[in-house]
């Protein structure tokens, strides 16, 4: 099976998003210290950012580095 260009560009552009909200997600429930959501989303982000392909790591902002740096990513 073939892949488009474009649906590869555009699945990067998404998982990056799901990323992104999966970060503010945690940050919440560590605001909120609810350590079992806190716990499920660590999960869940390092498991997005797991599928995230190279080129689309490349369009990460200095936010968003910073975001997933404070959840303890790095």
């Amino acid at each position: 099976m073939r892949i488009e260009t474009n649906e590869v560009e555009d699945r990067g552009t998404e998982m990056m998003a799901l990323a992104r909200l999966v970060a503010f997600a945690l940050e919440s429930a560590k605001t909120l210290d609810a350590e079992v959501v806190e716990f499920c989303l660590d999960k869940a982000l390092r498991a997005v950012l797991d599928e995230i392909d190279e080129p689309s790591r490349m369009t990460l902002t200095t936010n968003d580095i910073m975001l997933m740096n404070r959840s303890a990513l790095c």
